[in-house]
């Protein structure tokens, strides 16, 4: 069985950002075609911000039939949506307020009220959409962070070993924050899971997720390597 992850590595992060805008596309008029609809998980952080914008430009946006188009957050932080430090809100500027999608299409994480309330109530609308049915994403995008952390998989924390809740709320020590996550039973559903990794400050963890044999060291190397594609910059590859 393969244990490591497919890897395709660009120059730099604008190269990056463009390939994983085609893989998009791609993905996307496949999933529409087989089945009417492709769904989404997003990611929050700083290095997909340049995907969305390319994803919202003309040239992108007019080949992409929107209508069909649902998404979902894979993490959260617990703050409102109108939070310059919410997931939301970066992909709301960057990507939703510049194309045609209908707002039913939409599935931010709520954040109103108690943590676990509201990462309860995310599962429960993920559960409904999927019609209860196993929910397998068609394309969910993860970042990572320099200490392995994905979603809000963060090192040493208890949803690490959650494996029955697909979604569940985590309190940061450090950053005296909560967040809301997908776990890794809901995460390693998804048909197609795409790493985006740039920057030099992140090669070690590269490093370890393609290292023979497989060392399991940090959050993200638990992401299922038989549905990732992990899509990096040459910085990031080293």
């Amino acid at each position: 069985m393969k244990k490591i992850p497919d890897q395709t590595t660009w120059k730099d992060y604008e190269a990056m950002s463009l390939a994983a805008a085609h893989f998009f596309v791609a993905a996307c008029h496949r999933a529409i075609t087989k089945q009417g609809k492709f769904v989404v998980a997003l990611s929050g952080g700083n290095t997909p911000k340049r995907l969305y914008e390319i994803l919202a430009s003309p040239m992108f946006s007019q080949n992409i039939p929107w209508k069909k188009v649902f998404f979902f957050w894979s993490d959260e932080r617990f703050v409102i949506h109108t939070s310059p430090d919410s997931n939301y809100k970066m992909v709301k500027d960057s990507l939703l307020d510049h194309i045609d999608i209908p707002p039913k299409n939409i599935f931010p994480v709520p954040v109103t009220g108690d943590p676990e309330q509201c990462a309860r109530q995310y599962e429960m609308m993920i559960k409904k959409f999927f019609d209860n049915k196993p929910a397998a994403f068609d394309w969910l995008l993860l970042g990572t962070g320099n200490d392995g952390h994905t979603a809000s998989l963060f090192p040493n924390t208890p949803v690490l070993i959650e494996n029955r809740r697909l979604i569940k709320q985590v309190w940061l020590e450090e950053k005296q924050a909560w967040r809301i996550t997908f776990t890794y039973p809901l995460i390693n559903k998804a048909k197609q899971i795409i790493l985006l990794v740039s920057g030099k400050e992140k090669k070690h963890v590269v490093d370890a997720v393609f290292s023979k044999p497989v060392k399991k060291v940090f959050p993200v190397q638990y992401v299922n390597p038989e549905k990732s594609l992990w899509i990096i910059d040459k910085a990031a590859a080293g």
